[in-house]
């Protein structure tokens, strides 16, 4: 009887990017080897390439594929949400010339419309230092590429420009699935 022995692949193998060891992980749901910054999203149960986040507001991975759109979204969400503000202190102030300001504060949604504004800007700004440092919200969380933790552990993926960074980012190629 021939005894075949089941060995699964190692659970790492390590790479060279941009003179930086990166460790690429054996993902066993889809049975391969992750591509650098790639992560397997649990909700959406795919690896998904230069991993984000899963975005409940979108309802997909936010990705190497799709992270312009995203970026774009929230800063139009932005001036939106600034822009409904501006509204709502205008009308406060002509309708408080009538009314009163305190009876007009009542009626008028501007805490909501404050706080909203502030947590939309924080997000921008945050996926703004993302994109200006060639980091994922998942790198950054993590610390992968803390520069804290030494030279050594340095991004490899940076491009040592602020401005080489947003367009490597927000204006590479398009790449096949």
């Amino acid at each position: 009887m021939g005894s075949s022995t089941y060995r699964p692949p190692a659970r790492t193998m390590e790479v060279v990017i941009n003179k930086y060891v990166v460790k690429l992980k054996y993902c066993y749901t889809c049975k391969m080897f992750r591509p650098p910054r790639t992560s397997h999203c649990s909700v959406c149960d795919n690896c998904v390439e230069r991993f984000d986040h899963h975005c409940p507001w979108v309802g997909n991975c936010v990705g190497k594929r799709n992270y312009r759109y995203f970026y774009a979204f929230i800063l139009s969400l932005s001036f939106l949400t600034a822009f409904i503000l501006a509204c709502v202190v205008t009308h406060l102030t002509l309708r408080s010339q009538r009314d009163g300001f305190l009876a007009t504060l009542k009626t008028t949604p501007l805490v909501i419309c404050f706080f909203s504004v502030w947590s939309i800007l924080g997000l921008s700004g945050f996926h703004t230092y993302l994109v200006a440092s060639n980091l994922t919200t998942n790198e950054d969380i993590k610390g992968s590429w803390s520069n804290k933790r030494g030279s050594e552990f340095a991004n490899p993926y940076s491009h040592k420009s602020i401005l080489t960074n947003c367009c490597a980012v927000l204006c590479g190629p398009f790449y096949p699935r």
